[in-house]
């Protein structure tokens, strides 16, 4: 098995840096090769919504390192994805590679299925509410199993390593990959959704709820969230629904909107006629 750790983080030998050489370290141990990643050794552009790689089907034109990183994740088997929380959340680059998705799916369908670990490295509790589910649209939008995704505390530079329960728990991560099979979700109750592992949820009606990312519905239980088989495995991020998503939207809204090209002209020249800059 060939791992790669991505790190989105711009901080030299921060805790996001140390434990992505921690985890290639106990998997070298353990026989399987890799390579620590850096996105900051990358230049990601952000997408200017041309949308020439859908309805034209050619390269991007913007002139950067995207399909570079690309090829580095998808030579992955497994992957560790860490990342410094910031605001709430991780670091603009890595919503920046996110929000590139129209070009993950030649990637999607060959990484399907594979494992990936995520760790967000931040100071405090109750300051990264959003960082697992950004980190972790990431990897779903690529095509990834994700078997484990936590937070690892610790503010300064290397005080991650001295967190016996993140260590342990890095340890663990790293043999679920390594021994990873691919099966089908289980009914089960959980506090977090079992797919992206989002704590987030949406209220739909009386105990119902839904995860926002992967739109699994769930009945709120004493002890947590209790998601059915059938929900679990028809999640938004499987090939069917990615499929559909492309198919039966995505390349249908160039036709549709070319049927309201002559009403948005009129509306552009009287928002012109107006003098509104």
């Amino acid at each position: 098995m060939h791992l790669v750790a991505v790190v989105a983080s711009f901080r030299r030998k921060g805790n996001s840096e140390l434990l992505a050489k921690l985890a290639l370290q106990e998997a070298l141990k353990n026989g399987a090769s890799g390579e620590v990643v850096y996105l900051k050794d990358f230049s990601i552009s952000e997408c200017t919504g041309c949308m020439k790689c859908v309805f034209k089907g050619v390269k991007c034109p913007l002139e950067d390192d995207v399909y570079r990183f690309f090829a580095k994740v998808k030579s992955a088997d497994g992957l560790f994805l860490t990342a410094p929380t910031y605001v709430l959340s991780p670091p603009g680059l890595l919503k920046m590679v996110v929000d590139r998705y129209l070009l993950m799916r030649e990637y999607f369908e060959e990484i399907y299925s594979r494992p990936a670990v995520s760790i967000g490295t931040g100071g405090l509790p109750n300051w990264g509410q959003f960082q697992l589910p950004m980190m972790n649209i990431f990897l779903l939008s690529m095509g990834f199993r994700i078997v484990d995704s936590f937070i690892a505390y610790g503010a300064g530079p290397g005080e991650s390593l001295l967190n016996n329960k993140t260590i342990s728990r890095l340890k663990s991560s790293l043999r679920n990959i390594l021994k990873f099979q691919n099966k089908s979700f289980q009914s089960q109750i959980s506090k977090h959704c079992p797919v992206c592992f989002s704590t987030l949820f949406e209220r739909i009606e009386g105990k119902r709820y839904r995860c926002p990312i992967c739109l699994i519905e769930a009945e709120e239980r004493e002890d947590g969230f209790y998601f059915s088989e059938d929900n679990l495995n028809n999640h938004r991020w499987t090939k069917e629904k990615v499929k559909d998503h492309f198919e039966n939207w995505i390349l249908k809204t160039e036709v549709i909107f070319r049927k309201k090209l002559r009403e948005i002209h009129k509306r552009k020249t009287e928002l012109d006629a107006h003098r509104v800059v």
